[in-house]
């Protein structure tokens, strides 16, 4: 018998969709704030300086640098001509960033960005009404798929996602669609 198919699999399945509709919206988590978004034509990719909170974007137009503790874009290069290793998402930076190689997250999957921070707060993908996908904030020692450990939880994003990741920091947090980038900020972060 396919399990997959089969009603206990059926009641599992319904048991978790129910947990997760339980997980109330929020604009922000407890102890962030929502800083903005930035709009980005033609994105593809994007990912954090493990030694700063500096955001690099590659564009079909590019590659661009973004402060989040400014919340301002810093630096833009339209040149075609850089190194991107697309199967192991990692860019070579420009400017300020220059002689540094940027892990990376893509709007076609795939991902080097923590999901985790040093502070044990995660990001968590969960997709109850594929496609459209869900990301849970989970606090540190919460899981969003376990009563009594989820109260804490909130869902920040629903919509069609590209990619998510936390800066190395942990002060950081963005999630890309086709809205463009969208950051958090921790507050009292050193930013």
């Amino acid at each position: 018998m396919d399990y997959f198919k089969s009603k206990a699999f059926e009641k599992h399945r319904e048991r978790i969709c129910n947990i997760l509709e339980q997980i109330p919206p929020a604009i922000s988590p407890v102890g962030w704030t929502y800083k903005g978004s930035f709009n980005v034509g033609g994105f593809e990719y994007f990912g954090f300086d493990e030694s700063s909170d500096l955001l690099l974007v590659v564009s079909s137009d590019g590659r661009g640098i973004i402060d989040l503790a400014k919340a301002e874009k810093v630096a833009r290069d339209h040149t075609e001509d850089f190194y991107l290793d697309e199967s192991l998402l990692i860019c070579k930076g420009f400017d300020i960033l220059k002689d540094k190689s940027i892990k990376l997250a893509g709007k076609y999957g795939g991902s080097g960005l923590p999901i985790r921070s040093k502070f044990g707060d995660s990001l968590r993908r969960v997709s109850p009404l594929f496609p459209c996908e869900d990301i849970i904030y989970q606090p540190a020692f919460e899981d969003c798929f376990v009563e009594g450990y989820n109260k804490n939880c909130v869902r920040i994003y629903r919509g069609f996602l590209y990619c998510f990741g936390f800066s190395y920091s942990g002060n950081y947090f963005a999630i890309a669609d086709d809205n463009g980038i969208s950051f958090w900020e921790r507050n009292n972060s050193s930013g």
